[in-house]
């Protein structure tokens, strides 16, 4: 086919393990299991950041957050970044996104802002900033959830990072603005708004963190909203080859399926991961700022940080992050049938994938922040392309590399400075996997909590800014991470090898965006 449709359909904050075709026997995906049975499924498929506005904008701009500026939540993607969007619509496509975006920032809680290095009168504004263009004011302000709530019906100036067509859904669980929330004004038709923990249903459920029995019903709930503008989209006539990406806001907590899908799972029948009782708070071998981080979600278990859990509240998280994502797998049904009745099945790549893992039980630690552990930084990747023959991909690959391989599979080749590479191309290496993360600066005085893995033979490293401590895993022998190699003397010749193998990626990664203006 030449120029193919593309749609991808994304999720938010999905271990890639929370599905059937990637071994999981209880949680029921059908109509993504049959996605993968006619795609390649990634195996070894990882984030280049393990939070959710850096990783996305990794995903739209095939470079790592370090590049692309937006490092940390709180850091908006610049506004002339390109995205594969971008080059997309500049090819032809008609191009769209319902749902998360998550491009700028969400929240307008301001952030500490630090102040200038040495001794001395601070420099005069706007030198007290080493880069004076700054990614703020109205331009960078489309995304605040506050801004939806005061006014439902405000409009984004489009094309929006690529996309011309735009339908957002800003917030998780039945907490969600954006367009979503026009759309369930007109038809809640003046009834109360169900949304929240306030309005929830009476449960017992209600009083334990991050789990409520919504009062939304399903057809309401914001994944029914992204499955139905997706499905508008689909029934346009246009002959113009479409970039759709439908990208739902679940199974990210709070935990909130709607109606039948909260029971849908017993947590009776939910088995504990295997490193459950080794919990990340007996641990001795880490930094104070990572041990503050689960600290920190202990003192507010309902907010966005890490916490740990006990067995029966676990249990209950991941019977809920099933029933979501159930319903996601629904939805990807209808969407799929939809797509089948337009006729262009044949000429569209479909894909499947998440921005980001959950702990989930995992080190007795559920969300996210912290530590790299495998199900947060391995994420799915099913890409059907009806020219290619089915299979499983054991290439390991960076969301970096996501933007390159969409815009190779439509015949473009990449904008210089994309750093990423063709994950289908037939001689696509299989190269180690940098991770950064520079989002826990809440967690120490001087914000210096920054760190780096390297994923890359069968192992898993982590290095931490301003300390001597580290992880050593072999993923291997050790798949459930329980015992720390970094100070182990019969493991030192690997942990050199690694930290040769990540000085030399963080090199072969170097920025290479700006382009010299005169030649000798």
């Amino acid at each position: 086919m030449s120029r193919p449709n593309v749609l991808v359909i994304m999720t938010d904050q999905q271990r890639a393990d929370h599905l059937g075709c990637y071994g999981n026997r209880i949680v029921r995906t059908p109509n993504i299991d049959a996605l993968a049975a006619r795609g390649t499924r990634f195996d070894r498929f990882y984030v280049a950041n393990p939070i959710c506005q850096p990783n996305r904008a990794a995903l739209a701009t095939g470079q790592l957050t370090s590049v692309n500026g937006c490092r940390q939540n709180g850091i908006p993607l610049g506004l002339d970044c390109t995205t594969y969007a971008d080059v997309l619509r500049a090819a032809g496509y008609r191009t769209g996104l319902v749902g998360k975006a998550h491009f700028q920032n969400v929240s307008p809680v301001p952030a500490r802002r630090p102040t200038a290095a040495g001794n001395g009168a601070a420099p005069p504004a706007p030198f007290d900033l080493a880069r004076r263009s700054q990614r703020r004011g109205p331009d960078y302000e489309h995304e605040i959830r506050t801004g939806w709530i005061d006014n439902p019906d405000r409009e984004v100036p489009t094309p929006y990072y690529g996309f011309d067509h735009l339908r957002l859904c800003i917030g998780h669980g039945d907490q969600v603005e954006g367009h979503y929330t026009g759309w369930l004004r007109d038809r809640l038709n003046g009834a109360p708004d169900p949304r929240g923990r306030k309005a929830a249903l009476g449960t017992d459920a209600n009083d334990k963190p991050q789990v409520w029995r919504t009062a939304v019903p399903e057809t309401l709930y914001p994944t029914a909203f992204v499955g139905e503008e997706a499905c508008t989209f689909l029934q346009d006539q246009s002959d113009d080859p479409f970039l759709l990406v439908a990208s739902f806001p679940d199974p990210h907590h709070p935990f909130t399926p709607p109606g039948r899908y909260f029971d849908m799972y017993d947590p009776a029948d939910i088995p504990l991961p295997e490193s459950f009782g080794h919990r990340t708070a007996a641990r001795t071998d880490l930094p104070d700022h990572i041990q503050r981080v689960y600290e920190i979600g202990a003192e507010k278990p309902d907010a966005y940080w890490p916490f740990h859990s006990d067995a029966e509240a676990t249990r209950q998280m991941i019977a809920l992050n099933y029933g979501a994502i159930t319903m996601i797998d629904d939805w990807v049904g209808r969407i799929l049938d939809t797509l089948a009745r337009s006729g262009k099945a044949a000429n569209t790549i479909v894909i499947f994938m998440s921005d980001h893992g959950d702990y989930m039980g995992d080190h007795g630690t559920v969300l996210k922040h912290g530590l790299h552990s495998h199900g947060l930084i391995r994420v799915p990747l099913i890409w059907a392309d009806p020219r290619r023959e089915a299979g499983v991909s054991t290439v390991q690959g960076s969301a970096i590399d996501f933007a390159p391989t969409l815009l190779q599979s439509a015949g473009l080749n990449c904008p210089v400075g994309m750093q990423g590479r063709d994950l289908l191309a037939a001689d696509a290496e299989d190269l180690p996997v940098l991770i950064e993360d520079s989002g826990l600066a809440f967690a120490s005085g001087d914000g210096r909590t920054a760190s780096r893995t390297l994923v890359h033979d069968g192992w898993r490293m982590s290095v931490f800014e301003g300390s001597e401590l580290g992880e050593l895993f072999d993923l291997e022998a050790d798949p459930h991470e329980l015992s720390n190699l970094w100070f182990d003397p019969g493991s030192a010749d690997r942990r050199a090898a690694m930290m040769q193998q990540l000085a030399l990626r963080m090199i072969a990664l170097r920025d290479t965006s700006l382009l010299p203006t005169h030649q000798a």
